[in-house]
């Protein structure tokens, strides 16, 4: 029975858990201590669309999110959203072979293992994805823009993949298609603590205290969720409710520019692991990250540290000179790196989405900056789940309406 939820995080994943569940006769409130939806993690994310994981059920879901991005309008029901998917398709670029740092180690994204790389190719177009493998001589030959030196390269090519822009952009789309609904977004507004009551030997959650512009208040629940990214444990400890599997702030490093093509070049999204670093190939706002191990160890959200400029000197001179390298004819302007936090599952990068020991109360982090691209169907299986579990049901396997794959979300509940 749908009664009163309380989404924590106004972020990509926040706002699509708040419009789903409105959809399913929900009432929502959603809690963000921002004055703005939008302007935490996600407005960082890269917002590249690919289907490219080392796991079947991260294919799946990663799929069915290009898939509910290719029709935007119609999922939100706005005539004329802010957000736009990009299908400029996404090259991962890497070397043949079985280098590279284990999988799933700490701070490693585990599609970035160089091993099993056709085996993850047969899993991608199994699931319905279109995608295919192009050695040297083929990357040379279709991407004349790009410069291809080794002659070990290797890289999934999925044409159908792209990106979104502006990130924010979709947050408000979806804060306006979910307060249409009935959805109360509460801005400026913290959570303090969580209320839960003890029935036998569980625990339930009863309610939340608040900290808002008309001051501290409580409000009655019988659903939280927590979407709060890096605020994320913090928010598992204020409802008394620490994970077996817990999550970690990560701060990175963006580089941001515009960027003119004036010779009108064909730039796909990419990751490259030969050079260390992804692009989205936006003009209005061009964007250049990191996928190296070594550029995903620093857990920390410490206001006190000033020493990061430094730091991201040298990682801005590192990352345009490998963008220089391999595609020579980009001339950015207005660039600037910018501070960047997420959230990161320990110890692998994968989200948690599902139920923990206390009724009521649901997580679905460590999404942040990897899984802007699923952000909405998150938002879908969650909404799922929590009508499920209140009902006393606890099945974890959905069908994916678009992609019609099977995901069962025990592989990304939190102790798995």
């Amino acid at each position: 029975m749908a009664g009163h939820a309380v989404v924590v995080g106004a972020g990509i994943v926040g706002a699509s858990v708040a419009l789903e569940l409105v959809r399913r006769g929900w009432s929502v409130s959603v809690l963000e201590r921002e004055a703005e939806v939008g302007v935490g993690s996600t407005a960082r994310s890269s917002t590249v669309i690919r289907c490219h994981y080392t796991r079947r059920e991260a294919i799946a879901l990663a799929h069915e999110g290009q898939k509910l991005w290719s029709d935007w309008a119609s999922f939100t029901g706005l005539e004329t959203p802010r957000a736009e998917y990009h299908p400029s398709g996404v090259l991962f670029l890497l070397r043949r072979g079985g280098g590279g740092p284990p999988s799933e180690s700490l701070g490693m994204k585990a599609e970035m293992d160089q091993a099993d790389l056709d085996a993850r190719l047969q899993a991608m177009i199994q699931l319905g994805v279109d995608a295919e493998m192009l050695g040297p001589e083929e990357l040379r030959t279709r991407f004349p823009s790009l410069r291809f030196a080794e002659e070990n390269a290797v890289a999934t090519w999925e044409p159908g993949s792209g990106y979104v822009y502006p990130s924010t952009g979709a947050v408000e789309d979806l804060r306006a298609a979910g307060e249409a609904e009935g959805v109360v977004y509460r801005v400026s507004t913290p959570l303090l603590s969580g209320n839960s009551a003890w029935f036998g030997n569980a625990r339930a959650v009863q309610s939340v205290t608040v900290e808002g512009p008309d001051g501290t208040r409580t409000l009655d629940c019988d659903v939280v969720v927590n979407c709060a990214g890096p605020d994320s444990h913090a928010v598992n400890l204020a409802m008394d409710c620490p994970l077996p599997l817990t999550t970690a702030p990560q701060r990175q490093f963006i580089i941001e520019g515009t960027w003119e093509n004036p010779d009108g070049l064909r730039v796909p999204a990419m990751a490259d692991l030969v050079n260390g670093f992804y692009m989205r190939p936006d003009r209005r706002q061009f964007k250049v990250g990191a996928v190296l191990p070594m550029d995903h160890v620093d857990f920390t959200q410490d206001p006190e540290d000033t020493g990061w400029q430094e730091r991201a000197s040298e990682f801005e001179e590192r990352l345009l000179a490998g963008l220089a390298r391999r595609v020579p004819g980009i001339e950015l302007q207005d660039v600037e790196t910018r501070v960047a936090y997420y959230d990161w599952t320990v110890s692998d990068s994968y989200p948690l989405l599902g139920a923990t020991d206390v009724q009521g109360y649901y997580v679905a982090i460590g999404t942040s900056g990897a899984w802007f691209k699923a952000g909405p169907v998150i938002g879908e299986l969650m909404a799922a789940l929590i009508d499920r579990r209140q009902a006393g049901d606890t099945g974890t396997v959905f069908r994916l309406s678009r992609s019609g794959n099977d995901l069962d979300l025990a592989h990304f509940a939190v102790r798995r």
